[in-house]
């Protein structure tokens, strides 16, 4: 009965939106699936925040003393090819790129008519109500909700390609390669963080500081981002640009999946890393300098102490470690390619006033906000710890000499402050930003002899051997 009707209005819909811009031109089309597509993405945003047990699909593993034995491979792999659509509808409508319209033609469409087939799966997920997370709603306000953003996502891969004609050029090699790669590659980077424990459970790798999981993060990391910056840096600039926003949406909903374990005031998107995925989808799009280049020195600091120091849980492949890990990368990640694609040009001095007002002004709300909520607002002794200033506990277990600070402190309606640490956690951190600055100035002038002994080695080759050379003289721009 649904499936049917998700179909029937899915084909009505479109048909009566090609009808109705039959006589229209590029511009009013384009601006509607602009808007259609933000409206696919604002439902998909909102439904990580309603109850899905799927989170608890956990294949042989003890998780708080309950032991789980369940896999359902058809439910993953239909969740892992659909949540692609958040990413590759938006860069298909508003950057009109071929390749993701193919990925968004020839992939996306068939997931989302898999997902309406197996309809009844992902609503038995949704409507569990003793093991879902989140925010638990009327059974018919979550039915008409996934047949709407199912809808959507037939609609709109649909109407655009009839409309703009579009189909792949099987007789082009070039494009063939170029969706064979770039699938692969997306399909992994859209990875949902509860993916590797439903396939593999948690493993018996050790999630700790220090690791050879934590090495091996750190490696892989560090190989796709510069993989990444050798593969696009001599690219167009359209290309360059393309990879970061779609990197930025990919981070947004990765942290938007968050919510799956539920909505609360400690889990709001009040760390800086939290806060990266909101301020990176407004800077970058938006080409906001002076936002970007608090994020660059602040967002990467952050990060870079995160990764260093990760915050990991029992359970390699459980779902918090790979929020913990996808969130982190991605992070780190955007600002390092947005700056050495040269989206944004080289941060100067005035990036480090841009990086002091905002991380002040930051502070001072985390202090105000953290206070206010510790102090008077939650009842059950959970500290809100945003930005790591409120829990003396989590401090000692990193850094056992702040012991001595447990005995200077004042207390707020009954909840203790500990000053000395607020304070030194502000000046290292403002410390630490102040010295990645000159950090990235010398990285510029190795980026420079770089670049220069690379043009003298072309110069070289080209004088010896008479030939042109296939390496690239000039950046793109």
């Amino acid at each position: 009965m649904y499936q049917s009707a998700i179909f029937g209005v899915a084909f009505f819909a479109v048909v009566g939106i090609l009808v109705a811009f039959r006589k229209r031109g590029d511009a009013a089309f384009l601006l509607f699936m602009k808007a259609l597509v933000l409206f696919f993405c604002a439902v998909g945003f909102f439904r990580f925040m309603l109850s899905d047990s799927f989170i608890y699909v956990i294949n042989d593993a003890y998780l708080n003393g309950v032991h789980y034995d369940a896999t359902d491979p058809l439910q993953t792999f239909l969740r892992w090819g659909y949540y692609l659509n958040y990413a590759v509808l938006p860069m298909a409508v508003f950057f009109d790129s071929r390749l993701f319209k193919n990925i968004a033609l020839l992939f996306c469409l068939p997931m989302s008519i898999l997902s309406v087939v197996y309809f009844h799966d992902f609503m038995r997920y949704f409507l569990e109500p003793i093991t879902g997370r989140g925010l638990m709603l009327a059974p018919w306000f979550r039915y008409s909700y996934f047949v709407l953003e199912l809808v959507l996502a037939l609609i709109i891969p649909l109407v655009l390609c009839i409309r703009t004609r579009h189909f792949i050029r099987l007789a082009d090699g070039s494009e063939r390669a170029r969706f064979l790669i770039a699938l692969p590659s997306i399909f992994l980077l859209m990875m949902p963080v509860y993916v590797p424990q439903s396939l593999f459970g948690y493993t018996a790798l050790s999630a700790k500081i220090g690791s050879l999981y934590h090495f091996a993060w750190i490696g892989i990391l560090l190989l796709v981002t510069l993989s990444l910056y050798y593969i696009f840096r001599f690219r167009s600039e359209r290309e360059r640009y393309m990879l970061c926003i779609f990197l930025t949406i990919v981070l947004f909903f990765h942290y938007d999946s968050l919510y799956l374990m539920g909505f609360s005031i400690k889990r709001l998107p009040i760390q800086l890393c939290n806060l990266a995925s909101y301020f990176y989808m407004i800077a970058i799009p938006f080409r906001l300098r002076r936002m970007f280049n608090f994020c660059f020195i602040a967002n990467l600091v952050g990060t870079l102490i995160a990764i260093l120091l990760p915050d990991f849980m029992p359970g390699a492949m459980g779902f918090w470690n790979m929020h913990f890990i996808l969130e982190h990368s991605l992070v780190l990640m955007i600002p390092a390619l947005v700056m050495g694609l040269r989206i944004f040009p080289r941060i100067d001095r005035r990036a480090l006033l841009h990086t002091a007002v905002g991380f002040n002004l930051y502070f001072a709300f985390c202090f105000t906000l953290g206070l206010v909520f510790n102090a008077y607002v939650s009842k059950d002794g959970t500290v809100i710890n945003y930005f790591f200033i409120f829990d003396i506990d989590k401090a000692i277990d990193y850094f056992s000499f702040l012991r001595i600070l447990e005995n200077v402190s004042f207390t707020v309606n009954g909840f203790a402050v500990y000053p000395i640490l607020i304070g030194i956690i502000y000046v290292v951190f403002s410390l630490s930003c102040f010295l990645f600055y000159f950090l990235i100035k010398y990285l510029y002038t190795v980026e420079d002899d770089h670049l220069a002994l690379r043009e003298a080695s072309i110069d070289l080759y080209e004088r010896i051997t008479s030939k042109k050379s296939r390496r690239p003289h000039n950046f793109c721009d």
